[in-house]
């Protein structure tokens, strides 16, 4: 399904904004790496991708971020596209042992003529806090957020704010080595899209700015599950299932699987 729908390619990039995770922020000096490929489809679209994304805790409670930075595929009945993807670096400061705060911010490198999936062309910022705790039982750490994107206008199109809601749990089985995973997260748009367009009158061969506005009220819901796996102190792997459904202006409908291979140092 290849975004034609106004708006749509200024608005996919808050689809794919998230801080790193829900939980808590590492000691100071803990760094990971995250290799990570993905795939979406919904019927005859479907998009791939590669990626890698690193953090650090440069000092007690601040972990800074770099996320996505990769390659993406997409093709429909009427369309295929191809190249570097838009990125997001970002920040997550623990106010609180069980309270962060975070701001991360997209970095639009991606071509859009190629397709949504790719390319933004949109500076926006995704800011929030999170509430995360593992003492409701032994080995359960849960994680909820809530956040707030904000795109900035680009060739006269301006995307509404956007509110997100998100909460994931996972229980590590220590005989096994392994965390099952669940999540789900609800979007919301708060404000109506805007976007420039000029009107000429023939009659008097004027010519006029209208700004149209829609889509407020849109929605989308999002639900995830999977597991990861300890290989040992430093590496583990993890695969997830990722469903969505909701408007078009929120990125639409989709299906897709996420494999994450994770190094920390």
């Amino acid at each position: 399904m290849f975004k034609k729908i106004a708006l749509a390619v200024a608005l996919v990039a808050a689809s794919s904004f998230a801080a790193w995770d829900y939980y808590k922020v590492p000691e100071a000096g803990y760094g990971q790496l995250k290799v990570t490929g993905k795939y979406d489809t919904d019927s005859p679209w479907s998009g791939f991708g590669m990626n890698a994304s690193a953090r650090f805790v440069v000092i007690p409670n601040l972990e800074l971020s770099l996320m996505h930075l990769g390659f993406a595929y997409e093709e429909d009945d009427n369309h295929d596209g191809s190249g570097i993807a838009d990125f997001t670096i970002g920040a997550r400061y623990a106010i609180l042992p069980i309270v962060n705060i975070f701001i991360d911010m997209n970095m639009p490198i991606g071509d859009a003529d190629e397709g949504s999936y790719i390319g933004s062309d949109t500076w926006g910022f995704f800011f929030g806090g999170q509430f995360t705790s593992d003492q409701f039982a032994k080995n359960l750490n849960v994680g909820a957020e809530v956040g707030t994107y904000w795109g900035f206008e680009h060739d006269g199109k301006e995307p509404g704010l956007l509110l997100t809601t998100a909460l994931e749990a996972g229980y590590y089985i220590e005989r096994f080595r392994l965390t099952p995973i669940a999540g789900a997260e609800f979007k919301y748009k708060l404000t109506h899209d805007k976007e420039k367009y000029t009107i000429t009158n023939e009659a008097t061969n004027r010519t006029y700015t209208e700004t149209r506005k829609e889509n407020q009220g849109d929605s989308q819901f999002n639900l995830w599950g999977g597991a990861n796996y300890k290989i040992n102190e430093q590496m583990s792997v993890e695969g997830l299932f990722k469903f969505r459904s909701g408007d078009v202006s929120i990125d639409g409908d989709a299906f897709g699987l996420i494999a994450n291979f994770y190094l920390s140092f």
